[in-house]
């Protein structure tokens, strides 16, 4: 699904976050990104969802050069990225508007979008009541707690049928109720679709919880990819099984050494 060759990258008078760096996603994996502050998570982020070019080396999904920004790939960020006079029913309808004002031009839209413009209210309705928001449909984001906002953005991606997920610590200022259903919802997601995630975070539990794999990135220039196995992601209650203790301390252990 999505193959990194031997990618370099380095902003302008630093030293290079990837050198020669390869890594392969498969279709419906989830692989959960850790590290510590400055070691390019969020520019590895970037990188695949287009945003950014390597310097040397390329990205490939499946089997195409990545050389510009994908409709099929969904991106949700840490400040969530609504519009905040556009009301949450608004926010959410704004990608299929988008690719409505474009067509299937297959840069901006997939070169195979097709929607009647009465069923971008029912894919949005969907989605906000599948998200717990249809009782706030008419709110703006001002009004609305940070899981609100953040159920808010995952709509606006979802009605657009993505085939890969890419989020930006996601959770990270949720309270732990919020941040555990989100997390439960996107596994859901997963499963229900194939849909292929990759998951930035700081908090080695959320990685274990989420990853099929974990990518643990250093602060010094990153070669070869750090992958843990990840089996504890299946679990039905992670929290009280043994070896989601055990894995924890591993991958603690791991960032510790790379730090």
């Amino acid at each position: 699904m999505i193959d990194v060759r031997a990618i370099t990258f380095a902003y302008r008078d630093q030293p290079s976050l990837f050198e020669t760096f390869r890594l392969t996603i498969a279709r419906g994996e989830i692989l959960a990104v850790i590290g510590p502050s400055g070691c390019g998570k969020t520019t590895l982020l970037y990188l695949l969802a287009g945003l950014y070019r390597p310097g040397r080396g390329a990205i490939h999904i499946d089997g195409r050069p990545l050389d510009r920004p994908r409709p099929e790939t969904g991106l949700i960020l840490q400040d969530h990225g609504l519009l905040p006079w556009a009301t949450v029913a608004a926010n959410a309808a704004l990608g299929l508007k988008i690719r409505r004002f474009y067509g299937p031009d297959g840069k901006h839209t997939p070169r195979d979008f097709e929607i009647d413009p009465g069923l971008v209210e029912e894919k949005v309705t969907y989605w906000l009541e599948r998200l717990g928001l249809a009782a706030l449909r008419n709110q703006f984001p001002g009004q609305l707690s940070r899981g609100q906002r953040q159920r808010t953005a995952i709509a606006r991606t979802m009605t657009l049928d993505p085939d890969i997920l890419l989020m930006d610590e996601p959770f990270s200022a949720l309270d732990a109720p919020t941040s555990e259903r989100l997390q439960q919802l996107v596994l859901t997601l997963k499963r229900e679709s194939d849909l292929t995630t990759v998951i930035v975070t700081h908090r080695i539990e959320e990685a274990v919880r989420m990853g099929d794999r974990i990518l643990v990135l250093a602060r010094e220039t990153n070669r070869t990819p750090r992958l843990v196995e990840n089996p504890c992601s299946v679990l039905a209650n992670p929290s009280d099984d043994p070896d989601f203790s055990r894995q924890c301390t591993n991958i603690r252990a791991l960032l510790e050494e790379l730090t």
